[in-house]
């Protein structure tokens, strides 16, 4: 999988988890830059992560999974052969 590919399927995973269109998240975006990426929504977008890339975050990766390149970064990570 490209990192393209990783950008594409995490950008889908936020819109639909925090109910945007994907369009508007922009390639740097952070829960601090989208107003909908509240505590409530952050396990909406790390369980949609997990389940589009059949990956597990760890329990300390959680609070790291503030922004687009952090996500990307821990995606790259786990779906590494």
């Amino acid at each position: 999988m490209t990192k393209e590919e990783i950008k594409i399927r995490t950008r889908a995973a936020l819109a639909k988890a925090l109910k945007m269109a994907p369009e508007s998240i922009p390639e740097n975006a952070s829960k601090l830059d989208l107003s909908a990426w509240d505590s409530v929504h952050h396990m909406n977008v790390v369980l949609a992560l997990e389940n589009d890339f059949g990956i597990e975050f760890s329990d300390a990766e959680l609070p790291t999974l503030t922004s687009m390149p952090l996500i990307i970064a821990a995606i790259e990570k786990h779906t590494a052969a």
